[in-house]
């Protein structure tokens, strides 16, 4: 069995439970081709038993490059797909949303994995709630997935299909509202506007070539950014002259008031035994966005 395994990851977190799944795989006596999301040519899918795709969950669902890249598949005709995500605090529809969209391209979805992970918003402080995750037991826990369905994918080619379970975990309701509620034209009217300052700007390029979308061109006149965007701010994080900016401030005000609703959120899932608290969460201060600990930092390094 020949499996492929595509990913789109920024900080690490995603590429590191990839790879964990495709050593599972591995594990199982499969070939395993670990190849990153944007630098595939789904013309070759043909080649392969088994497809895994994976991202980071973005406003509770998947990120709308991920969206554009399932929209733009051939016909899959029956083959064979599993789905895996990492998570800051909240899951959201994640899993039926990418699913729904894969089952109508043909694709016979047979598993899931998820895995949590630290956020990484400029708005929001670090440490988060999640940070430490993924850690070595979620990566053996990945791996653990890579074998499971290594094994699964050709008993179901032996009519078992009765093996496939997408009894898939999702959040409760008001998080699946929310992610229906925030299509790209909502967050492109509620969401800061990006801007590049011409006279801190170095012309690194690290924003220009790290952008998934290509959103962002440092050459034009004025500099061209958000155009297109998944508003995942990776550009904001990498900048090392934090030369890209925004009004971050009502976003830091809401920040109490969304923390109050994850804690909620991880709770529950800590007594289902789905989650591990690895910091304190009463450690955390709100008031304190990543953003600002990078001006500070930017500041003592000066």
């Amino acid at each position: 069995m020949k499996t492929l395994l595509l990913y789109f990851s920024q900080t690490g977190n995603t590429e590191k439970v990839a790879k964990s799944i495709q050593d599972g795989i591995r594990d199982a006596e499969g070939l395993c081709d670990l190849i990153v999301l944007k630098e595939f040519d789904p013309a070759l899918l043909a080649e392969y038993d088994l497809v895994g795709l994976g991202s980071p969950v973005f406003y509770y669902k998947e990120p709308f490059n991920v969206q554009d890249f399932i929209e733009g598949l051939p016909e899959l005709n029956g083959q064979h797909w599993f789905v895996f995500c990492t998570h800051g605090n909240v899951i959201g529809n994640f899993f039926p949303s990418i699913i729904e969209k894969l089952k109508k391209k043909g694709a016979l979805v047979i598993g899931f994995h998820n895995s949590y992970a630290n956020i990484t918003l400029p708005f929001y402080p670090r440490p988060s709630y999640t940070s430490g995750h993924p850690d070595l037991i979620d990566l053996e826990q990945a791996r653990a997935f890579g074998r499971k369905i290594g094994k699964l994918s050709p008993q179901i080619k032996n009519q078992e299909s009765e093996l496939i379970d997408l009894s898939c975990p999702v959040s409760s309701e008001e998080w699946n509202q929310d992610s229906r509620m925030l299509t790209r034209e909502t967050l492109e009217k509620i969401l800061p506007k990006l801007s590049i300052n011409p006279e801190t700007c170095i012309q690194c390029r690290e924003c220009e070539e790290n952008c998934p979308v290509h959103g962002i061109d440092i050459e034009e006149d004025p500099p061209r950014i958000q155009t297109p965007c998944i508003y995942c701010w990776h550009c904001v994080n990498i900048c090392p002259t934090l030369s890209i900016e925004a009004d971050w401030e009502p976003l830091v005000r809401m920040a109490p008031a969304n923390y109050s609703r994850y804690k909620k959120e991880l709770d529950e899932v800590t007594e289902r035994g789905e989650f591990r608290w690895l910091i304190d969460p009463e450690l955390i201060d709100l008031n304190d966005p990543f953003y600002k600990q990078r001006q500070r930092e930017t500041k003592t390094k000066k």
